[in-house]
């Protein structure tokens, strides 16, 4: 049975945009493009606090003395750090940029953090202050200790020379306060290394083997150049332990839970913290010893003989019966896994071919819920396969004359349908699934069958269906929680954080590399085994940046043939990370790039709509206030200056280091969808009045946008989840009836003024390259932005060779009234307007929308 979970408000909203590019009072005549706001660097960082008086500042909290500030390293650390002897007593203190409180930082490492308390004792001291520009801690050897490793790699590393305990290369830290100090690194070669652990940048207190003062060295071993090697400084015990791990990639020798062969199957399972493992299969136990296995650690395994295919198996850990992490198929309701062959499972007659993609910038993206695209019967769906896999792919369907259906996701022209969760989930149908028990394995209510290999295969065939239709599938992964703890508490509690970093009370721990691997392992099954286009992450900003990347740097080479789409939310639950420079932000997204991963545009969002569960409208209320930021997401969120490490400021709206790295959008299955929202806010007119005007220009400004586009099922004829006028159940509608969320086919017949718009506005930017220019320096070198009031407008060259030579004009014209464009020499011809695609020698952009002019 399937428990439906009481679940908190799902998502945390990103910060609104600050302004960043200069409005210009030079009217609608075109200028050259606009540069973002140069990205801050730091050329400054100081100490301000309640003892800058004590060094000579003229007073406290003093951001700009001299005597207050730190000096940048010269180890290659890019730390800052000074001495400055105090006198006795008790002080706070923050850290500083530029000399200025516009970014400073203070506990665990916060941007605008709590103060930081400092104790000098008496007779005074020299303390060391110390800041990492990466992680933003600001620290002093009072507070807590300066923990460097060293040893013989740290020259191998950028260190002036090995066993140097002032480099801090090699810095460990303890940004939460636990008192556990640690760093991780990518850099030290292949081979035998040793290693101590230094305190206070010196060897007169450090610390070897078992924690001994001045003990022996500490050998560890690097397996391969490029591996992880993670130290850990407990500063209790002084124990200095090293952990390594190989680069990602395949595994020697398979991978982890139950591979069939016709004469045995292999059972392995990770359990680090306990030794007595079991499977029992065909009603006989067996024990799993310890078995080494390439690229993993802690994994017991036992190879049974006989052919046990499509049998149910048990785990036990313990005295506690577990679930397999990976299953490849359950027995509904229980933690028991099925033997699966799912090599040997194809779609009936095989594979067809992929449709093909150019480039991720040609993407159009559609949102859609299995069970509510077509659960109605005003699909047009055969009654046993409404709410199916199959539902989404039954050709010929029809209401009331229009096409439903995929013929209809034909029509519209998307390239993408993005599935909300597809895997084996705790809670009944009606519900969004975003309570995760099988990463593994397709959800048997939406499947009409029960046998394992129909379940498969099923849905294989869906998405095999979708891609002779020129239509690629992303899956929605929940890979940041589980649906309860109980799901892999009883292996082990290292899958989960002790902080609740997605408001659900069960967040996954990636930082524990077994755990990384089982989701790289998990995001490669799916693609191997049901040919998946590729993956949107709820709450990817739970997750460690650079294992995001590792999984999808994996995933791209794995199949350089795939063009997967790789995107998420970067951001988590709603709650503080002390990590947060470590995981998946706005700011760490152009560390993203190599792995083509992109993230949701909620500044972008915002600023065109104003809040996602509030009455107030953005820009396209007629807001002026904020053109500069949509000047900035019409172009893509750019980065100011081209770069793939990570920014300063997490949340920094100018973030993009590829135009494929934003995901523009207005609406999704989360909050008020975009028609609701604007008539939460109050806007009367229905379909063909103010209102529907407002949806059009909303839509419109997503699919003319730099980036990818990507809009919820039902937008494109105004799908409303409001019933007898309850706003609060649409806000977030993710267990609410059929009533709520399922698609009314019959909404696309009652506005299909508003579906046509959709429709010529995808058509329009499919035959117009210069609306999806596909690098940075494309958009810098051949896009010309302007702003003049409230109007925003781009002059875009789809030819790299002649840039400043425009072929396309557009628009933005959030006002009432009309308004005329002075366009460039030759001849134009306006072909998208308020109501959708025209073809007119006008010269004048309607009022309310969004216009697009092209050169002939």
């Amino acid at each position: 049975m399937h428990d439906t979970p009481t679940r908190p408000s799902r998502r945390h909203r990103a910060r609104t945009a600050p302004a960043l590019l200069a409005a210009t009072a030079m009217g609608l005549a075109l200028v050259p493009a606009l540069s973002t706001a140069a990205q801050a660097e730091t050329t400054a960082v100081s100490v301000p606090g309640t003892f800058n008086s004590e060094n000579g500042c003229a007073g406290d909290w003093s951001t700009d003395c001299a005597q207050a500030q730190l000096t940048a390293r010269t180890d290659g650390s890019g730390a800052w750090s000074k001495t400055f002897s105090l006198p006795a007593g008790s002080y706070s203190y923050k850290a500083a940029i530029n000399k200025s409180w516009a970014e400073n930082y203070g506990a665990k490492a916060q941007h605008f953090g709590a103060d930081i308390p400092l104790h000098v004792p008496a007779g005074g001291k020299n303390v060391t202050f110390v800041y990492d520009p990466v992680t933003h801690w600001i620290t002093d050897d009072i507070t807590s200790k300066i923990v460097t490793a060293g040893g013989s790699f740290q020259s191998e590393i950028g260190c002036a020379a090995d066993w140097a305990p002032d480099c801090l290369k090699s810095w460990l830290k303890d940004i939460d306060g636990d008192g556990i100090y640690t760093w991780s690194t990518e850099s030290i070669p292949a081979g035998t290394h040793t290693v101590k652990a230094a305190i206070g940048q010196s060897w007169s207190e450090s610390y070897g083997q078992g924690g001994s003062p001045a003990g022996a060295d500490i050998s560890f071993t690097v397996p391969e150049t490029g591996s992880t090697v993670d130290f850990r400084y407990n500063s209790t015990t002084h124990v200095l332990s090293v952990q390594t791990e190989e680069p990602p990639g395949p595994a020697l020798d398979g991978t982890l839970g139950a591979l069939y062969t016709p004469t045995e199957t292999t059972f392995r399972i990770w359990s680090p913290d306990n030794s007595q493992v079991s499977v029992t299969v065909g009603g006989q136990s067996y024990s799993l010893q310890p078995a080494d296995v390439s690229g993993y650690t802690d994994v017991y395994q036992v190879v049974v003989p006989g052919d046990w295919k499509n049998q149910p198996y048990q785990f036990r850990v313990g005295n506690n019966t577990v679930r397999d992490p990976y299953a490849r198929m359950v027995k509904p309701g229980t933690t028991e896994g099925i033997v699966m062959d799912t090599e040997s499972i194809t779609p009936t007659g095989g594979w067809a071919p992929r449709p093909a993609i150019t480039k991720r910038e040609d993407a159009v993206i559609y949102e859609m819920n299995v069970r509510s695209f077509t659960i109605d019967p005003s699909s047009g769906v055969d009654a046993s396969k409404r709410g199916k896999f199959a539902g989404l792919t039954q050709t010929g369907t029809t209401h009331n004359g229009a096409k439903t259906g995929i013929d209809h996701l034909k029509e519209l022209g998307v390239t993408h349908v993005q599935l909300l969760p597809s895997y084996d989930f705790n809670s009944t149908v009606p519900n969004w699934g975003y309570d995760p028990l099988n990463f593994n394995v397709p959800e048997e209510q939406f499947s009409q069958f029960t046998a394992p290999e129909d379940r498969v295969r099923e849905f294989q065939t869906m998405v095999d269906e979708f891609h002779k239709n020129g239509i690629r599938v992303i899956m929605d992964v929940v890979y940041n929680h589980t649906a309860n703890k109980d799901v892999f508490q009883n292996i082990t509690g290292k899958y989960y954080h002790q902080t609740d970093l997605s408001g659900t009370g069960n967040s996954i721990d990636d930082s524990n590399p077994m755990v990384s691997r089982m989701i790289m392992d998990s995001l490669k099954y799916w693609v191997d085994t049901y040919n998946i286009d590729g993956f949107r992450f709820d709450l990817v900003g739970v997750h460690q940046y650079k294992n995001v990347d590792q999984w999808a740097k994996y995933l791209q080479s794995s199949f350089p043939d795939r063009m997967l789409q790789i995107h998420g939310e970067p951001w988590s639950g709603g709650v503080d990370d002390p990590q947060q420079a470590q995981k998946v932000r706005y700011g760490t997204t152009p560390a993203l790039a190599g792995g083509h991963v992109g993230v949701f545009n909620g500044s972008y969002r915002d600023a065109i709509k104003g809040g996602t569960r509030d009455q107030i409208l953005g820009y396209m209320g007629g807001s002026s206030s904020n053109a500069s930021s949509i000047a900035l997401g019409m172009r893509g969120s750019p980065l100011a200056t081209k770069r793939t490490t990570p920014l300063s400021d997490p949340w920094a709206p100018a973030f993009a280091y590829d135009p494929e790295q934003t995901i523009n959008y207005v609406s999704a299955h989360d909050d008020l969808n975009i028609w609701d929202k604007i008539t939460y806010s109050g806007i009367t007119g229905g379909p063909t009045g103010r209102a529907g005007q407002m949806n059009r220009f909303a839509a419109g400004m997503v699919l003319t946008s730099q980036g990818i586009p990507f809009f919820h099922e039902g937008d494109e004829f105004l799908h409303s989840k409001v019933v007898n006028g309850d706003y609060e159940a649409a806000k977030n509608s993710y267990e609410s009836g059929d009533n709520v969320n399922a698609i009314q086919w019959g909404e696309k017949a009652a506005n299909s003024g508003i579906f046509t718009y959709y429709k010529d506005a995808i058509a329009l930017r499919k035959n117009t390259p210069a609306l999806r220019l596909d690098t940075w320096d494309a958009v810098k070198n051949q896009m010309a932005t302007s702003t003049n009031g409230p109007i925003v407008t781009s002059a875009i060259s789809s030819n790299p060779a002649a840039p400043t030579t425009a072929d396309t004009v557009v628009v933005y014209n959030p006002t009432n009234s009309t308004s005329n464009v002075t366009l460039p020499a030759g001849t134009w011809k306006k072909v998208l307007g308020t109501n959708g695609a025209t073809d007119s020698t006008s010269t004048t952009a309607d009022a309310l929308a969004v216009t697009v002019f092209k050169k002939f």
